[in-house]
């Protein structure tokens, strides 16, 4: 792994790897525009072609060092702050703003207006397209509601950029084409990786009823920042057949409003799926169905607190799900779980750290598979909900994994029971508390090869710790306060003791 780039820590990659450290990341980098009042903008810029948007103004400015002075770079101001020379809302002759040294093409200078009216999907389209022939480069979309009623298609080494939740994406679907993607990328048809690639979006909301957000599907190396998510007709963000995609910066006010509703979604597009696809403005087409695993992908520094009551926060949905990392988040409103891995599906290398999943019907939900999982990891996470009508089921429930690692975590609430286990291999859990449960705290229910040390089981209606039949479970040092039953076997077990 190279040095990160020096203002957003971007992570680039070194000669060798699967992608190479690009000239558009280091523009990302150095040239991400600075948000806030005209009085705070600087009286000089730092280098030339640095951009500030004037929040109150609705004007982004640029710095033009030849001249010496700001220039207006796009958007057309607001009745009380017009850009200089021109009548609020009258035509702007804006800035194209792309050179060999400033790759940012400005989607008002060709024409793609954000009133909320005008449809501008196709036309999208093609200025992505155009950036993708020219070699990449960033794409700005200033502040504004951009209805899109088809798919535009994202390409190499190409950055979406908006100003923030002020900047928001729309899709318009035809009567029973609800659901196909508002954004995605080249190739999403293509097998394995072969996709676009190097591409990203960020400061943007989305707001779209009748789509999907963003779907990279069959794509690489795939960063998405500062996305803020309302409306959604199943997810804002679905990843699909894709690897070393980046997630970081993700706030949502609404899960899906259809039957498949989780706000962020990984994916595998397996033989024979009949969603997951582009809408082109007359037809449907689907991502390529070859069983591409979803790979090395994570999320990170997000909230989910839906107001819509979503079944799930987080879905690991159908296929191969490999190195998912899932960090340093808050979800909270959900009718069914916090996050769920779909039952019977594979599993690999899961990463759940630092994330509270508060006044859930349950918290984590990795569903029930006898074998073919590895490698689970949940550390610094606390699962708590207060109100016994909503809670249901177990807090924490895991199967089918070889090689399980839980450290400090904690469950409370009136859940059925705390922490449910089923065929797992080589469990290891530390430093965990299971509270409050109607029933059991710790349940290995069957199958269970597990170690348990340094726990606390406490305000439980039956049982401590329940030992399932062919389950073997070794503990030492735990707290058990106010519980029915100690330790109940069926099972195989073996205490602990310390003088």
């Amino acid at each position: 792994m190279a040095d990160q780039t020096p203002r957003l820590g971007l992570g680039t990659f070194e000669q060798g790897d699967d992608w190479d450290h690009t000239d558009t990341v280091e523009a990302v980098d150095r040239r991400t525009i600075v948000h806030g009042p005209i009085v705070e903008r600087p009286a000089e810029g730092e280098y030339d072609d640095e951009l500030y948007h004037a929040t109150d103004q609705r004007i982004t400015w640029r710095w033009d060092a030849s001249s010496g002075d700001w220039i207006h770079f796009g958007g057309r101001g607001s009745a009380d702050q017009p850009v200089p020379g021109t009548s609020h809302f009258e035509t702007v002759d804006a800035v194209h703003g792309r050179t060999a040294e400033t790759p940012v093409w400005n989607v008002e200078a060709h024409g793609i207006e954000g009133n909320g009216t005008t449809e501008v999907g196709q036309a999208v389209h093609e200025l992505f397209k155009a950036v993708a022939k020219a070699g990449g480069g960033i794409v700005y979309f200033p502040p504004g509601r951009y209805l899109l009623e088809r798919t535009p298609l994202v390409g190499d080494d190409t950055i979406v950029v908006g100003a923030g939740r002020s900047t928001a994406l729309e899709g318009v679907r035809p009567d029973g084409e609800e659901g196909r993607a508002l954004i995605s990328n080249r190739g999403y048809d293509a097998g394995g990786y072969d996709g676009a690639s190097n591409w990203g979006i960020c400061n943007v909301r989305i707001d779209t009823p009748e789509t999907t957000g963003i779907m990279p599907a069959h794509a690489k190396n795939v960063r998405l920042e500062n996305i803020y998510g309302d409306y959604t007709y199943n997810h804002h963000i679905d990843v699909v057949s894709s690897k070393n995609v980046v997630v970081d910066g993700y706030w949502a006010t609404r899960g899906g409003e259809s039957g498949s509703d989780a706000p962020v979604q990984f994916d595998a597009q397996y033989s024979g799926a009949s969603w997951n696809g582009v809408w082109d403005g007359s037809e449907y087409s689907l991502a390529e169905d070859d069983d591409t695993p979803t790979r090395n992908c994570t999320l990170t520094n997000f909230a989910i607190e839906p107001e819509n009551s979503p079944e799930y926060g987080v879905q690991l949905h159908h296929g191969t799900n490999e190195s998912i990392t899932i960090a340093d988040g808050y979800i909270t409103g959900c009718q069914y779980t916090a996050i769920r891995a779909d039952s019977g599906e594979v599993v690999s290398d899961l990463k759940i750290d630092g994330v509270s999943c508060i006044d859930n019907a349950r918290g984590i939900t990795l569903g029930q598979l006898e074998s073919g999982r590895r490698a689970l990891t949940i550390s610094n996470t606390t699962i708590k909900t207060d109100d016994g009508d909503r809670a249901a089921g177990s807090g924490l429930y895991a199967a089918g994994f070889d090689g399980a690692a839980i450290s400090n975590v904690t469950v409370d609430g009136p859940f059925t029971n705390a922490i449910i286990f089923d065929d797992m291999d080589d469990l290891k859990m530390s430093t965990v508390t299971a509270t409050g449960a109607d029933h059991q705290a710790f349940r290995f229910r069957e199958n269970v090869d597990a170690t348990l040390t340094a726990a606390r089981a406490a305000d439980c209606g039956t049982v401590g710790i329940y030992v399932g039949p062919d389950s073997s479970v070794a503990y030492g040092g735990i707290a058990f306060d106010d519980v029915g039953t100690r330790v109940d076997v069926e099972g195989e077990t073996q205490a602990w003791y310390s003088s």
